[in-house]
């Protein structure tokens, strides 16, 4: 089986992508000294390649179009969130300075105090569990948008909110090294009783391992303790929350997605442990991938030439 043949071309660019992050990995472990713990990856690769075959079968037995896209997306998804989890650990030089301070300036100029903002939501504990609920429920949100787009068919909006996940995890990534960042977690302490309130999922504890990673570089071994949200500025939560809301657009999801991620900025700062500067920056990347992704994957012709296209596979070269 010729493996391009059976790809459309957006797979063929994430595919691209995977295999230069996971080429990446490779080069910076031999690089930093450091391994990965096998065992805690290998349920999900396996489960990955086991959706790729399933969805190559059913392409080359011309049956299921959108299961197999599917599949596809969502195995990619996983490849690349775990070489990219793995990647990101890797890129912090050993005694990296942040540029934290500079983003608590800007978030002083746009009137915003991230101690005063923690202090006065752990006056309301319940909504500070909401939040911390909303928070943790954005790779689920992701998802549920992803397996909803392939199955009723929207090729086109499934490629790009898949790439657009993916270059903006890059872009980021790419951002992170050049200029590190951990948000107000590592740099302010809340007093107990506040801190108990609020039940943050970044909380103080998470900044000391992030400050530990700044400190001594990526870890001798890379397990699934590690692979835990690294990146403050931009913040790609801002990015997934935008993400699964517009791309919902059309779709009985819509309305369920602006419910949850209407409560997702506050989240971010609160439970994220977010500059609010991070919030913005994650926003603006979004929209200035999503113009880059919708000129990569365009809106097809007609309805006509899109049923057409979803039932066979593009060429690498066509």
């Amino acid at each position: 089986m010729n493996l391009a043949a059976r790809l459309h071309r957006p797979e063929l660019l994430a595919a691209w992508l995977i295999g230069g992050v996971l080429a990446l990995d490779v080069i910076l472990l031999a690089w930093r000294g450091s391994s990965v713990a096998a065992a805690a990856f290998a349920g999900n690769i396996a489960v990955a390649l086991a959706m790729f075959a399933l969805a190559l079968a059913y392409r080359h037995l011309g049956r299921a179009a959108e299961i197999a896209t599917t599949l596809i997306a969502c195995s990619f998804f996983i490849l690349f969130s775990n070489a990219g989890a793995v990647l990101n650990n890797l890129l912090i030089a050993p005694g990296s300075s942040t540029i934290d301070p500079l983003l608590f300036r800007a978030d002083a100029a746009l009137g915003f105090d991230w101690r005063a903002f923690a202090v006065t939501m752990s006056d309301y504990p319940a909504l500070c569990r909401v939040l911390s609920w909303t928070y943790q429920s954005s790779l689920v949100q992701m998802a549920v948008v992803l397996i909803w787009l392939g199955f009723t068919g929207a090729r086109v909006n499934l490629h790009r909110f898949l790439l657009v996940g993916m270059i903006a995890s890059c872009v980021t990534m790419a951002f992170w090294t050049l200029a590190p960042s951990f948000g107000p977690a590592p740099f302010i302490d809340l007093p107990p009783d506040v801190d108990a309130r609020i039940g943050r999922v970044v909380d103080s504890g998470y900044g000391a391992r992030l400050l530990a990673l700044a400190a001594g570089g990526a870890p001798p071994v890379i397990g699934q303790e590690h692979l835990m949200g690294l990146i403050a500025f931009p913040s790609m939560h801002t990015v997934m929350a935008l993400m699964t809301t517009l791309f919902a657009r059309g779709t009985r999801l819509f309305w369920p997605m602006v419910a949850i991620n209407l409560l997702m900025a506050p989240a971010i700062l609160l439970q994220g442990g977010h500059h609010l500067v991070d919030v913005i920056g994650g926003a603006a990347l979004f929209f200035a991938v999503q113009a880059v992704v919708s000129r990569i994957v365009p809106h097809e012709k007609s309805a006509p030439a899109q049923a057409s296209a979803d039932s066979k596979a593009v060429p690498l070269l066509a």
